[in-house]
């Protein structure tokens, strides 16, 4: 999100569009931390999880009628942060795993709250 943030203020893009660009942001990134996952699209067809995005793409210029650069941004930013992310460039700060992993109320409640939905989240 801040590589979001950085690139809108460098090329001077208003900031009331950022909703559209983190939802391909978002995507991107989930791409490509599921290569390979298969996805059904719309009922229709399945395809490969790094596809979405380059759908999303595509879909935004056939049914929209417009440039897709937004989605492109999208893509750009989250590629740039997959990168840095994956090259150990990019880190979570030490005291937000210490705060995360300590002993204090709202970290036990966090973790609490984690086990108890975290079943959703794992792959089949």
């Amino acid at each position: 999100c801040a590589t979001m943030v950085a690139g809108y203020s460098f090329l001077k893009i208003s900031p009331r569009f950022i909703g559209h660009n983190l939802s391909t942001f978002l995507v991107y990134v989930w791409s490509r931390y599921h290569e390979g996952l298969e996805v059904n699209m719309f009922e229709m067809f399945n395809t490969r999880a790094e596809m979405l995005p380059w759908l999303f793409l595509a879909q935004t210029f056939l049914l929209e009628g417009e440039l897709p650069i937004l989605d492109m941004l999208g893509i750009v930013f989250g590629h740039i942060y997959h990168h840095l992310k994956t090259t150990q460039v990019l880190r979570t700060p030490r005291f937000i795993i210490e705060w995360y992993n300590g002993n204090g109320q709202y970290s036990k409640a966090i973790r609490d709250k984690y086990k108890e939905i975290s079943s959703d989240f794992e792959m089949q």
